[in-house]
């Protein structure tokens, strides 16, 4: 206590230290990369158009999935922590109406500097979006499938965007253990709602955290050497990618928690849904499954993973599996008591009527035939019931992820700022190009075309001496 005022030297307060969400993943961009995601799966049958929207979505999402590989190799390192003794105040103070989160009824603390990056559930929304768009544009597209370039990236983007989503999941589930923070104040200077920090002086921490908060304090010219109202430990942590000086401390009001002993405002912040995390599991299976049904040499009844496909043959498909069947008992209830020499047929003891009826479904060929049928009917379940749970599964996560993102704080920038709407326009930009490229034959004059037709026969001359070769 201040022997002359009575009151407290300083107060302790409950804070959020936070990288905030960085520019590239602010609402603009990330509202452009599910605007060229739908666009893909909307135009997926023009070919030079999906191309592009899916092309650029790629690309954005993939440098995502880079920042989720350097966050997940590169975490903070946890501070040891520490013991900090405070002056004791009783929980009905005054200092309430200026303090929401006010620290009262204990005289210590323990307090590990750390803070979050809230670059992680940006990241975490575009990577598995990603992923997730994945399983119903191989069902739906025969344009991304058609050649084996094209299959390729498709399939490479796809293995990015997952291991995107495993490390930036891994990484999510860690935040929750980002120990509470804390800031300290005079009693008689409420603190800013928000504050960013000019950069931590290595002088600010003299020996202990708890020296260094009380010798701050009992003296006035070091406390304006901090420039700032309240002394933020956590200003000391840093994170890759980032600028110290980006760090922010936002004090914890009374709608974020009930208590100040509770929980309720880290709970509400690192919220989490169990059920979006198993219908990503549950995607992931199902690609796992149109996966093996792509690659692995098993001879399936199904034609293809294409939904035309298999609407157009699913009377064919009926049949082949109803002749499976018969061909599995058939045999066996062909089959006439006797020898195999052709002699006189053997009295044998009549069996029993049950065990007669039984005996065609306990051959071995009946079983291979039920593994079949059993294994193409578990594709055939699997692709048709991707095309309800994956579009189902991209909108609720989407929803979730938003309502997590919005619950993060505003946007660094607007709408209106350039290094928000650049992105739109270097799209739409990059859409026009590709327009133009399209049109340009009949945009060509008579000596530019003479000169394609040269080029294309070479081109194919080519093309017929390595399919020779290969033959």
């Amino acid at each position: 206590m201040d022997p002359s005022t009575g009151s407290p030297l300083f107060i302790a307060q409950e804070a959020l230290c936070y990288y905030p969400i960085s520019t590239i993943y602010n609402s603009c961009p990330r509202y452009l990369f599910y605007a060229l995601i739908l666009a893909s799966c909307v135009t997926r049958w023009t070919g030079w158009l999906a191309d592009v929207f899916l092309g650029a979505a790629a690309t954005y999402a993939g440098t995502a999935a880079i920042q989720a590989f350097i966050l997940v190799s590169s975490q903070q390192k946890p501070q040891e922590p520490s013991l900090i003794t405070i002056p004791f105040i009783s929980s009905n103070t005054s200092l309430r109406k200026d303090f929401s989160q006010l620290v009262t009824e204990t005289d210590h603390l323990t307090l590990a500097p750390a803070s979050l990056e809230l670059d992680a559930d940006a990241v975490l929304a575009i990577v598995v979006t990603g992923y997730l768009v994945f399983l119903p544009l191989q069902s739906w597209s025969r344009v991304l499938t058609h050649d084996r370039a094209r299959n390729l990236l498709f399939y490479l983007w796809n293995i990015l965007m997952l291991a995107g989503s495993i490390c930036a999941l891994v990484y999510a589930a860690k935040v929750p253990n980002t120990p509470r923070q804390y800031m300290f104040c005079y009693p008689d200077i409420p603190p800013y709602s928000d504050t960013s920090s000019d950069g931590w002086q290595d002088s600010w921490r003299t020996s202990t955290w708890n020296n260094s908060v009380w010798e701050t304090f009992s003296n006035v010219s070091r406390f304006g050497q901090i420039g700032d109202i309240c002394y933020n430990p956590c200003f000391n942590t840093s994170q890759i990618l980032r600028q110290q000086s980006s760090l922010h401390s936002a004090t914890v009001t009374e709608d974020d928690s009930a208590a100040p002993s509770s929980h309720g405002f880290w709970n509400k912040i690192l919220y989490s849904k169990r059920y979006i995390y198993s219908l990503i599991i549950l995607c992931l299976v199902l690609n796992c499954l149109l996966l093996v049904f792509r690659f692995l040499p098993y001879k399936s009844r199904i034609p293809s993973s294409q939904i035309v496909v298999i609407c157009k043959s699913r009377r064919k498909i009926w049949n082949d599996f109803k002749e499976d069947v018969r061909n599995g008992v058939k045999r066996p209830v062909n089959e006439k008591p006797g020898n195999e020499e052709g002699g006189t047929a053997t009295p044998v003891a009549k069996q029993p009527s049950h065990l007669r009826r039984l005996r065609p479904f306990l051959t071995w060929q009946f079983l291979k035939a039920f593994l079949h049928v059993s294994v193409d009917a578990g594709i055939l379940f699997g692709i048709f019931f991707s095309m309800i749970i994956s579009p189902f599964t991209i909108v609720a996560f989407v929803v979730w992820v938003e309502w997590t993102l919005y619950n993060d704080g505003p946007s660094q920038e607007s709408p209106q700022q350039v290094g928000q709407w650049a992105y739109l326009v270097s799209i739409a930009l990059l859409v026009i190009s590709a327009g133009i490229l399209t049109l340009k034959y009949r945009l060509a004059s008579s000596t530019e075309l003479d000169n394609e037709i040269d080029a294309l026969r070479k081109h194919l001359s080519d093309l017929e001496e390595k399919r020779e070769a290969r033959s």
